[in-house]
């Protein structure tokens, strides 16, 4: 049976109080601790569902926002159009900067050859690697710092 409405405003409420908690910098032991979680692992569950809960909220559509440039877009370039029929050079550089931001918006720029050699290769991969290196070892130490404070 899905939850009252009083039963989801409660949840809300207390998923928005663990969020703040955490942007003040407490602990998951602390915020579980203040809002009667049963666990650290439940406050980052109920903390990671309400930001994921806010991303799709607020997230538009790809399509939608793609369109909502291109109608920007072509409202500039009518504005400017009078301007670069007439000879303007300041509106034609305008236009022509409007119509490549048009082009690469929908993909319609010629693609770019790119040189790619072994050097290239290796230096690519060695950054990777680096990158993994670090990344593992932020996450070790965060794992390390998360349970020092449970």
């Amino acid at each position: 049976m899905p939850a009252s409405k009083a039963q989801q405003t409660l949840v809300a409420e207390r998923r928005r109080a663990a969020v703040q908690l955490r942007i003040a910098g407490h602990s998951w032991y602390e915020i579980a601790q203040q809002l009667g979680y049963d666990s650290k692992a439940s406050a980052y569950t109920d903390v990671r569902r309400a930001l994921e809960k806010a991303v799709r909220d607020l997230s538009i559509p790809l399509e939608v926002h793609r369109e909502l440039m291109l109608q920007r877009l072509d409202a500039m370039l009518n504005a400017l159009w009078p301007n670069v029929l007439a000879g303007d050079t300041k509106a034609i550089d305008a236009a022509g900067r409007l119509l490549d931001r048009y082009m690469r918006l929908l993909g319609l720029e010629a693609p770019q050859r790119h040189e790619l050699t072994l050097e290239v290769l290796d230096a690519a991969l060695i950054e990777v690697e680096q990158q993994l290196a670090s990344a593992r070892s932020e996450a070790a130490a965060a794992e390390a710092a998360s349970e020092s404070e449970g």
